[in-house]
Order: structure tokens, then sequence, then C-alpha cells
């Protein structure tokens, strides 16, 4: 019977381990999955869209894996006529704690003539 214990308490904690594992894998797949869906938005804009104007914004939503619900904030700024940076940072809702962060450059043209 002892061994048969060990046998069952060995396996409820690889078993609680592994749920830990997988639960944290679901949110660095949320923190990512947001990071990109918001960068790819915003590429997506015109580089004068008004919605890509200097400043901070911030929004949350509610991301696949795992139904995590993720606060985005992110800066805009000019750095000259052709290029904005854009400085995002994702974490979960209501978490402290550093999340993922990312920048991007977006340009108006390349300035090659044709």
């Amino acid at each position: 019977m002892f061994l048969g214990l060990v046998l069952i308490v060995g396996g409820a904690e690889i078993l609680t381990l592994a749920l830990a594992a997988k639960r944290k894998g679901d949110v660095t797949a949320a923190l990512v999955h947001a990071l990109t869906d918001r960068l790819e938005s915003l590429k997506a804009l015109a580089f004068d869209d008004p919605a890509l104007a200097p400043g901070e914004h911030e929004a949350t939503a509610r991301v696949e894996p795992g139904r995590c619900l993720v606060a985005e904030s992110w800066e805009i700024a000019g750095d000259g006529d052709r290029v904005k940076r854009i400085r995002l940072r994702v974490r979960l809702a209501g978490k402290p704690g550093p999340g993922t962060t990312a920048t991007a450059f977006i340009l108006r043209d390349l300035g090659f003539e044709p």
C-alpha cells in the first residue's frame, strides 16, 4: 500500500507541474499573439493615418490561447518626417510584471528613386 501511495502522490505532483507549465506557456503565447496582432494592425495603416499620430495609447483585449486578458500600451514617436517609432508593451491585465516589449519602425519610403 505504501508503494501505491508513493506512486499516486508522485503522479499527482507531476500532473500539477505539467498544468503549471501549460498555463505559463499559454500566457506566453497569448502575449506574443497580442503583440504581433497589434504591430500588424499598426503597420497596415497609412503613414499619415491619425491613429499613427505621436502619443501614448492603451487597450485591453482578450487573447487566445487561454482567453487571457492582455493590457497593451504603445508609444508612437516621430523620428523625423520619414520615420515613426512604435514601442509596444503587453502584459497580463491586472498582474504586475514587465510582460513583453517590441519596437518597430515605420518608414514613409526608403528614398530610392525608380
